[in-house]
């Protein structure tokens, strides 16, 4: 186990010179050995407590912010249930991005704000987030100037310092890529990328230190109203009194608010995404791209693989988030390879090593739904959704905790309630070509 775990802790160098199966094992192993460890100490198979002040249903990167954030502010007793493991729904196939580009100011302040958290996440919360500053790259197409140029103008005024680069002057960012296609760029040098299942592991780990209980495989049943307000949440091994329950179940949160009689306007969507080692030495330094103009976006990862996803797949159907493809199809490998490829050159020749496919909750506007449901007093969505759930993660954590302490929060999410779809009052992305760009 020793040999294993010198062999594991230097897989960066050591990938270099072993083949390629050695290289995805020593990965894969890597990938289990964390989470085993990461899960010391939580709670499986112990009785369930009887009343809580509030109840958090969701285990991912948003729950355990959540938690981590009335944990700091003690506020009474507080339950986790998650009905797998921690940070294993979306959060495990996050693509990790932290960008701060976005069409409404609200959505670009709270990113801005979460982006700062991530830079001092490690000396506030403990762990292993990950967090690497490498700066982010957005490409347009001619059609999608006007917007880039509009959202930059709204980031500016909020104080954010972002760049609109011509074609020719992407090079002095990011050298060796075709710029064919593209007809404008902007650069905002703070945004970078994390770990998400590290950052959900420690904002987890942070909490139970200051009281928290995680209980692991409980799954929520049905929550329990009583003139119109929460009065407790049933689960597999009994019921809980409690007065609040916050649904971040991503994927699964239809789920429990059908339980109050809400049927959220959610679709569930399978995301692609594949990881290759180019021929050359690639840094983890280099800007993250998102590419409208290939319909791509790329960055670094671990052990010197770029990342490459796609967007979301064009099935309609239904998607199980319990039971799907979890597998990259091969002619998706080709496709996105080949558009990378044509963007970055030093791609052509790279080794594809693995892929996977997530699941991403996604809304009719492609925005977060957060605050307290009309129809039920004490039960508080926190569904970030849309691709935007991890990089969103440290302010909702502090926005949610905000109005269960406090009745109110710091900035004003109202534009981002519930009911908005049936006020016709949703809101819009001013990229038509990858509107989940926001």
């Amino acid at each position: 186990m020793r040999a294993l775990y010198l062999l594991l802790m230097s897989h960066e160098e050591a990938g270099k010179s072993l083949d390629r199966n050695s290289y995805i094992t020593i990965l894969s192993i890597q990938t289990v050995v964390g989470r085993c460890e990461s899960l010391k100490g939580f709670y499986r198979g112990t009785a369930m407590p009887e009343r809580a002040d509030v109840v958090i249903v969701g285990g991912g990167v948003n729950g355990a912010s959540i938690a981590y954030h009335l944990g700091r502010r003690a506020y009474g007793k507080i339950i986790v249930l998650e009905k797998n493991d921690l940070a294993t729904g979306s959060t495990a196939k996050s693509a990790g991005i932290v960008r701060q580009h976005y069409t409404n100011p609200l959505i670009i302040q709270m990113a801005i704000e979460s982006r700062q958290f991530f830079e001092t996440f490690q000396d506030e919360v403990g762990g292993h987030p990950g967090f690497v500053q490498n700066g982010f790259l957005l490409f347009v197409a001619g059609p999608e100037v006007d917007a880039l140029q509009m959202n930059v103008a709204s980031q500016r005024e909020l104080g954010l310092p972002v760049e609109i680069l011509q074609p020719e002057d992407v090079a002095a960012y990011f050298p060796g890529l075709n710029m064919e296609g593209v007809a404008l760029a902007s650069y905002e040098p703070s945004s970078g990328y994390a770990d998400p299942h590290g950052v959900a592991i420690a904002f987890a780990e942070r909490a139970r230190s200051m009281g928290v209980d995680f209980h692991i495989g409980r799954q929520a049943t049905g929550v329990r109203l009583q003139a119109e307000k929460v009065c407790g949440i049933g689960t597999d091994q009994g019921d809980i009194e409690t007065p609040v329950v916050v649904n971040a179940a991503g994927p699964w949160g239809n789920r429990l608010a059908r339980s109050i009689g809400v049927d959220l306007p959610l679709q569930v969507k399978r995301l692609q995404e594949l990881f290759v080692k180019p021929a050359e030495s690639y840094s983890k330094y280099n800007p993250t791209v998102i590419d409208l103009d290939k319909l791509i976006y790329m960055k670094p990862d671990a052990g010197g693989l770029v990342m490459i996803g796609g967007g979301i797949t064009e099935d309609h159907s239904a998607i199980d988030p319990d039971r799907y493809d979890e597998q990259v199809r091969f002619e998706t490998v080709s496709d996105i390879t080949e558009r990378a490829a044509d963007r970055m050159p030093v791609l052509a020749d790279a080794a594809y090593v693995r892929g996977v496919a997530g699941v991403i909750t996604v809304t009719p506007d492609f925005h977060p739904i957060l605050g307290e449901a009309p129809e039920a007093k004490g039960f508080i969505h926190a569904m970030s959704c849309n691709g935007h759930g991890f990089k969103l993660s440290p302010i909702v954590g502090r926005l949610i905790s905000e109005l269960i302490a406090d009745g109110q929060t710091s900035l004003d999410i109202s534009p981002l309630h519930p009911d908005r779809f049936e006020r016709g009052e949703t809101l819009s992305s001013r990229y038509a070509a990858f509107p989940i760009l926001a």
